[in-house]
């Protein structure tokens, strides 16, 4: 999620960068509209004697009339990019999604091109990774078959964590959740492993993961904040536990148990 947000705002600044006046002789034209994109359009863009080119993969458009698009861009040309010449340009960046409202002044259109298998990778997944329902819809991949598979690999670990096997259970949890990304049982149960081996930080990722996917995942919300006050951070985890008191009243007990801990390893402190 932290590099996916550092491509975002990678890409951000990247497409808001204007180009030269319209008078110049290369400027892209015709001017782009962001409600006009659709995939597989390529448009330029130049600044400081430099183009810049993007490929359209997916547009998503908003009921507000907001709109995203899903890119590819390429590396950085001194001549103004042509649909043929693109084929010989090195790709910078498979995917990122970006506002199409950065692309309305000084991008111009040069032309459409079909998307290649290869050139899509990134968009599928990134949505393998955040929207596995559309992934499903988009690859035409058989959803059934894939949790047959991730199923295997949960069992395989859960079984190989009973043997006392927990780093070859960790990766196989890790198998299963390659698969299927929302398999949030899959990432508590690697979240806890990592817990007996003592690896609170990835433990901890692990929680936070699968509380994205499960909010209400009480198990993870609780460990989330054991994994804290293991790792040193006890108003974090003292926040954890009292929010906690209140928001599963049904382990009211064990969330008081833990409150009353970290407030005394505070005051240690």
């Amino acid at each position: 999620m932290k590099m996916l947000k550092l491509i975002i705002a990678f890409c951000a600044k990247f497409v808001s960068a204007r180009g030269e006046s319209a008078a110049d002789s290369d400027d892209p034209s015709p001017q782009t509209q962001s409600w006009q994109l659709k995939p597989g359009d390529l448009i330029v863009t130049k600044e400081d004697s430099v183009w810049s080119a993007v490929k359209i993969l997916e547009v998503d458009r908003w009921p507000d009339g907001s709109s995203a698009v899903h890119c590819l861009l390429y590396e950085s040309t001194d001549k103004k990019p042509t649909v043929e010449s693109l084929k010989q340009v090195q790709v910078r960046i498979w995917h990122a999604p970006i506002d199409a409202k950065h692309f309305d002044d000084n991008w111009g259109l040069i032309g459409n091109q079909a998307i290649t298998k290869e050139e899509l990778c990134g968009f599928t997944e990134f949505l393998r990774l955040t929207d596995f329902p559309r992934y499903i819809s988009f690859t035409g991949e058989d959803a059934n078959e894939i949790l047959r598979k991730s199923n295997e690999h949960y069992r395989k670990a859960f079984q190989l964590g009973d043997q006392g096997r927990r780093a070859e259970a960790i990766a196989e949890y890790g198998e299963a959740i390659d698969l299927f990304p929302l398999y949030y049982e899959a990432i508590d149960n690697r979240a806890f492993t990592y817990m007996e081996l003592g690896n609170f930080e990835e433990a901890l990722l692990d929680f936070e993961a699968s509380l994205r996917i499960n909010p209400d995942g009480m198990s993870a919300f609780f460990s989330r904040g054991e994994c804290l006050m293991k790792l040193g951070q006890s108003s974090a985890a003292e926040a954890v536990f009292k929010e906690g008191h209140t928001r599963f009243p049904e382990e009211r007990a064990l969330f008081t148990q833990f409150l009353e801990q970290v407030r005394a390893l505070k005051n240690e402190e």
